[in-house]
């Protein structure tokens, strides 16, 4: 089904908009804000990049903002607000999702394993959208003595991250579509804190990242100046998946 999603969003008219966000400016969600299970995209919602009530979100508004403020392309932004739209209950004509809408079971973007979210089976109240410190803490410790993210590490706490659910989640689901999305989550954070093709990235980032849901602007990081697309990401996601890692041109 994720692999249709591409197909049918190629066929959908896309008019640009203009991002209004502030790399500077950050605020947490407030009463009646919502979110998705990934922090880049709440990121944007939180610097305001996207609507920060996380609501009533286009193509056009999720093509800017990853755009603007991480250098991705429009191929990727079109890609996942076409799986957005797909997600609206009852709606198949939707133009526009709120980011709660992403936090369905397996589509469009939420997946076991995650790398700082709940498994939506082994959580109580089915929580696997909201950020897990112990989770994250587990892809950390992959980190302890480093300052610097790397693909090898990336790699390792990722894999480490599969085998703990499989374990641990009688209804863990792992299948193509849960593999480019699981190791596409490690490949974007590589790509847009680090770069598209080293995925090097100071450690501390990608703690701002995941745990504030905010950009690192104030500790350093820059908007990347190599785009990261769904061309790079496959690359990168063979590099993290166990492939021989190599650039991408």
């Amino acid at each position: 089904m994720f692999g249709n999603t591409f197909i049918l969003m190629a066929a959908l008219p896309i008019c640009l908009a203009n991002a209004q966000g502030n790399f500077t400016a950050w605020s947490p969600p407030g009463a009646g804000d919502v979110r998705s299970p990934c922090p880049g995209i709440n990121s944007l919602a939180n610097h305001g990049f996207l609507p920060h009530d996380g609501k009533g979100i286009t193509i056009p508004d999720l093509i800017a903002a990853l755009d603007t403020a991480l250098n991705v392309g429009a191929d990727f932004a079109t890609a996942i607000g076409g799986a957005g739209l797909l997600s609206v209950p009852g709606n198949l004509l939707a133009t526009s999702f709120d980011l709660d809408n992403l936090n369905e079971h397996n589509f469009p973007i939420e997946h076991d394993a995650s790398l700082s979210r709940s498994d939506y089976f082994t959580s109580p109240n089915h929580d696997n959208y909201s950020f897990n410190q112990t989770i994250f803490n587990q892809v950390l410790a992959f980190y302890s003595s480093q300052t610097r993210t790397s693909i090898p590490i990336a790699a390792a706490a990722k894999y480490a991250r599969l085998k703990t659910e499989e374990k641990e989640d009688a209804q863990f689901v792992y299948q193509a579509q849960q593999f480019l999305l699981s190791y596409g989550e490690s490949a974007l954070y590589l790509s847009v804190l680090g770069d598209p093709v080293e995925g090097v990235a100071d450690l501390e980032w990608v703690r701002v990242f995941f745990e504030e849901e905010r950009l690192p602007y104030k500790e350093g990081w820059r908007r990347g100046k190599c785009q990261t697309n769904l061309a790079s990401l496959g690359v990168m996601i063979f590099g993290v998946g166990g492939g021989k890692q190599r650039c991408f041109a």
